[in-house]
């Protein structure tokens, strides 16, 4: 048996030495047994990443709202269509360029046209107009020269020189107007045709046919009170218009 105080002194084994204790700096994390995959748990999580692996921005994420385009906003032309819009714009261009140029060619044409159909139609003839012109000077220098004393036989002779109704009209004129200031001043009127030349003509030189002939007159008037002839000059138009074989006046104008 043993007594309570052998048993005290049971000697006990001996120690084994201990190895040197860590000291835990502060603010580090204690090591957890191997096996329980805590650890290298911590170390895949809270281990920094090198600043060359960090993941860029969280790209927006947001909802993107379709934009309506713009009525009067141009459209978009491709590439393709841009190149096929530049040759239309210079094709316009050029039928642009040609317009001017056909209208000149139709307007040309249009011209030769109508110069041919003048060249081929009749037209009065030298003699004619030069028969126009001479009746012109003797019925001017004879309608356009008269007396007070003898104006009614005036009026008689130049009046079958005159087409109707041109005719009519002169001597309602004469007899009105021209009679009375040459009875009264005891007038006397020599008309003298000085140049003469065709203005225009119309017809194919028969019947009816017109010639427009510029005169150049010189009248010179004495009277009771003078003696000294008054030189008048005057440019009339006297229109011939050809009656049967004869040229008559069939309108006169003085300016």
């Amino acid at each position: 048996m043993t007594s309570s105080a052998d048993t005290r002194r049971t000697p006990q084994p001996a120690a084994s030495p201990k190895a040197p204790a860590r000291r835990r700096v502060a603010g580090s994390r204690r090591r957890e047994p191997a096996g329980t995959g805590r650890s290298d748990a911590l170390r895949t999580v809270t281990a920094p990443a090198p600043d060359d692996a960090r993941p860029s921005a969280p790209a927006d994420t947001r909802p993107v709202t379709p934009t309506t385009p713009r009525d009067d906003a141009p459209a978009a032309v491709p590439v393709e269509d841009a190149a096929d819009a530049s040759t239309i714009d210079e094709q316009t261009t050029g039928r642009r360029r040609l317009w001017p140029a056909a209208t000149a060619a139709v307007l040309a044409l249009a011209l030769l046209a109508t110069t041919l159909v003048l060249s081929l139609r009749p037209n009065v003839s030298d003699a004619e107009r030069g028969a126009a012109v001479g009746s012109a000077r003797t019925t001017l220098e004879s309608l356009l020269s008269y007396t007070g004393t003898t104006f009614d036989q005036h009026v008689a002779q130049v009046t079958p020189q005159l087409a109707s109704p041109f005719r009519e009209q002169f001597a309602k004129v004469a007899t009105a107007d021209i009679k009375p200031m040459a009875v009264k001043n005891g007038a006397t009127v020599q008309a003298k045709v000085y140049d003469a030349g065709v203005m225009d003509t119309s017809g194919d030189g028969g019947e009816g046919t017109t010639v427009r002939v510029m005169a150049f007159v010189n009248q010179a008037t004495t009277t009771k009170a003078s003696t000294t002839p008054a030189i008048d000059q005057n440019r009339v138009i006297a229109t011939m218009r050809k009656v049967g074989e004869r040229w008559l006046v069939s309108d006169l104008s003085a300016f």
